[in-house]
């Protein structure tokens, strides 16, 4: 088996820093300015989570130095110069130190894809949403531990012996024979035994076709009213059930648009696109339809969409200072795209 361990910050949640979510290091709390991009590796995005651990330079197999190649990478196309830059169906275990003296298994990914080099998208429409990451993995595939929950013991090399824990640096390949006839087997055992809570959130396609439990009866207007106010309170998915309710009896381009809002908002570009076309295809000239499809395109990195929509609605922006700041983020993509 494939199976990597990594050092991370002790969170929560792991989607980002908040009031009552922030990270710590072997007890000591980090500042957001000091922070790494380890602090959302378990955020939903896309359906996919993407994992960044702390490393200086590429990630080095067990027996390859920093030129070599992967002889086991399952990407073989010899007119790709950067062809074993990935690898395929690891296992990544996540650790974490809860204080000086413990740390502990907070999660995995299960099937991720393994990047040699880090990798980064940035977002131009949203900072927020950039991407920096070793792995990525299906978030279905992807368990966070409850706090309450995280309870399996790592060890540092330092204080068990050489071979038996993690070494200096932030990634331990578990390669040597304790660890491939001891240490992995039990946590291959106790990741596959695990049927309890995950603490990540996944979006599963019930959940975006859900329908609310109170919806049986109601008049369309009043669907239309409750989504509204659940999606002004930024409870998203409670405002996807009543719009998808209300679409259910008649769907209207306003209310798709809503939507598709609600799809954004909960990181579901993909999703919110499909109806994002709809209302291109009944009006295609509304500005805020426009915007969306921008910014949902800018979140899966395709630019030349992106692009494509800014400019769009550059066209039909009349505010001079709304105008301004389209096209200093279209000069920013375009400064990017040709370097």
């Amino acid at each position: 088996m494939k199976i990597v361990f990594c050092n991370i910050v002790w969170m929560k949640k792991y989607k980002g820093i908040t009031d009552s979510d922030k990270p710590k290091y072997c007890g000591e709390y980090v500042s957001e300015q000091n922070a790494g991009s380890d602090i959302f590796n378990f955020s939903e995005y896309n359906g996919k989570c993407y994992g960044y651990v702390l490393q200086e330079g590429d990630l080095v197999l067990p027996g390859q130095s920093a030129g070599d190649q992967n002889p086991d990478s399952d990407h073989k196309d010899d007119s790709d110069p950067d062809k074993d830059s990935t690898i395929d169906d690891y296992l990544v275990v996540w650790c974490a130190g809860k204080d000086k003296n413990s740390m502990r298994i907070v999660g995995w990914y299960k099937n991720a894809v393994l990047y040699k080099k880090e990798q980064y998208q940035p977002s131009f429409t949203n900072p927020e949403y950039e991407l920096d990451y070793f792995f990525e993995a299906d978030s279905k595939d992807c368990v966070l531990l409850p706090e309450s929950k995280r309870v399996f013991k790592m060890e540092r090399a330092e204080k068990s012996g050489k071979g038996r824990g993690f070494g200096r640096g932030n990634v331990w390949f578990a390669d040597s024979p304790y660890a491939q006839t001891e240490l992995v087997p039990e946590v291959v055992k106790y990741i596959e035994s695990y049927d309890g809570p995950r603490e990540n959130f996944v979006l599963t396609d019930e959940m975006i076709h859900a329908l609310p439990e109170a919806a049986p009866g109601a008049a369309r207007e009043e669907l239309v009213k409750n989504g509204l106010r659940f999606f002004e309170e930024e409870n998203y998915l409670a405002a996807l059930q009543w719009f998808n309710a209300a679409r259910q009896m008649k769907e209207s381009m306003d209310v798709v648009y809503f939507t598709a809002y609600c799809l954004y908002h909960l990181a579901a570009f993909d999703q919110a696109l499909l109806l994002l076309g709809k209302c291109l295809q009944a009006n295609p000239d509304i500005p805020s339809v426009i915007e969306l499809v921008a910014f949902c395109s800018d979140m899966i990195g395709d630019w030349e969409k992106t692009m494509e929509y800014l400019e769009k609605l550059n066209a039909l922006t009349r505010d001079e200072d709304a105008k301004k700041e389209i096209q200093n983020t279209l000069l920013e993509m375009h400064a990017f795209l040709d370097e």
